[in-house]
C-alpha cells in the first residue's frame, strides 16, 4: 500500500458531491436561506468572524455565494472531520481552513479561491 497522499481539489470534490445526489448547484442554492442577514448569522456560527470581516463578507459576496461557502464549509469541512472526500484529501485542507470547530477567516477566502469566487475586497 502506498503511504503517498492523493488528494482532490474542493470544486471537484463539491462537483461529484452534487453529481452523486442527483441535484444541481442552482437546485442548492435555490433551496437555500436568500436573505443575507440569515445567511451570515449561520456562518458566525461556522466561522471565526470579527464585524469588520462580517462586514465585507456580506457586503462582496451575493446571496448565493454565501450560501455556497456555508454550504461548502458545513459539509465538507464541519460534518468531515477526516478531510477526505472518497480516501482523497481535499484541498485546501481542513487543517488550513480551519482553528478549533470553526472555519478562519482566512480559510473562507482559501475556500471562495478553491471555489473560483472572487476575494476582491476581502483583504484583512
Amino acid at each position: 500500500m502506498s503511504s503517498k497522499r492523493r488528494y482532490i481539489d474542493l470544486r471537484t470534490a463539491l462537483k461529484n458531491y452534487l453529481r452523486e445526489q442527483g441535484i444541481t448547484l442552482s437546485d442548492l442554492l435555490s433551496m437555500m436561506d436568500e436573505d443575507k442577514e440569515g445567511i451570515m448569522d449561520a456562518l458566525k456560527k461556522r466561522v471565526h468572524l470579527n464585524e469588520r470581516q462580517s462586514r465585507m463578507l456580506e457586503e462582496n459576496l451575493t446571496s448565493k455565494q454565501l450560501n455556497l461557502l456555508l454550504f461548502v464549509i458545513q459539509a465538507f469541512y464541519i460534518l468531515n472531520p477526516s478531510g477526505l472526500y472518497k480516501d482523497l484529501i481535499i484541498e485546501p485542507t481542513r487543517e488550513d481552513v480551519m482553528y478549533g470547530d470553526k472555519v478562519t477567516f482566512e480559510g473562507c477566502k482559501m475556500i471562495l479561491e478553491a471555489l473560483r469566487i472572487s476575494t476582491s475586497g476581502l483583504e484583512d
